[in-house]
């Protein structure tokens, strides 16, 4: 989705704007979750190797002792556990980064690398609903103290002006200027 293209469709620059903007949100989400999800199977891949590998060495150690086998077997059971383990706390780990750099986006970081590295994360927890505990009152006071990381742009005011004004009566065909002109000099 392109600018030009929504100005074709005869919208003004706010509204441009506004949709720029609901559409930049909604690409993000779509990014981290394909981030999330290629991070995801690139482990399910590995420990798919892992697996294989732990496999074949079974199957060669078939022939020995009984006992070496069920320690072996113990071993890998042990081993995959602890995969397992890290996995899930990877993969939390790295919901935490996608939710704790949504919500500096949504705070209006222009940086949010930037503002991240004055965010202590350690402080942050994920709560059981999927919220952020900690991360408000650390960016309200990222935002006091750099100010300038942050979009803080007021909405423009506009002024529309109707050509076809008369004021006072007076005439079509005076000028906006010459009207503007007039009223400065009157003190109105």
């Amino acid at each position: 989705m392109k600018r030009e293209d929504l100005k074709e469709l005869g919208l003004n620059d706010d509204q441009i704007s506004s949709v720029m903007a609901s559409y930049g949100k909604s690409i993000n989400d779509y990014k981290e979750q394909v981030a999330s999800l290629t991070s995801e199977r690139d482990s399910l891949k590995s420990q798919i190797g892992d697996r294989d590998d732990q496999l074949e060495a079974l199957k060669k150690s078939a022939g020995q002792d009984n006992d070496d086998l069920k320690q072996q077997i113990k071993d890998l059971q042990d081993a995959n556990k602890a995969n397992a383990d890290k996995y899930k706390a990877d993969m939390a780990a790295q919901a935490k980064s996608f939710k704790i750099e949504g919500a500096l986006r949504d705070a209006k970081a222009k940086n949010v690398k930037a503002v991240l590295s004055l965010i202590d994360t350690d402080k942050v927890e994920v709560t059981k609903d999927g919220s952020l505990s900690g991360l408000d009152d650390q960016i309200s006071a990222v935002k006091e103290s750099d100010g300038y990381l942050f979009d803080t742009a007021e909405p423009k005011s506009h002024v529309t002006i109707n050509p076809s004004f008369k004021d006072n009566g007076g005439s079509d065909k005076e000028s906006m200027t010459d009207r503007i002109a007039a009223r400065l000099a009157n003190g109105n």
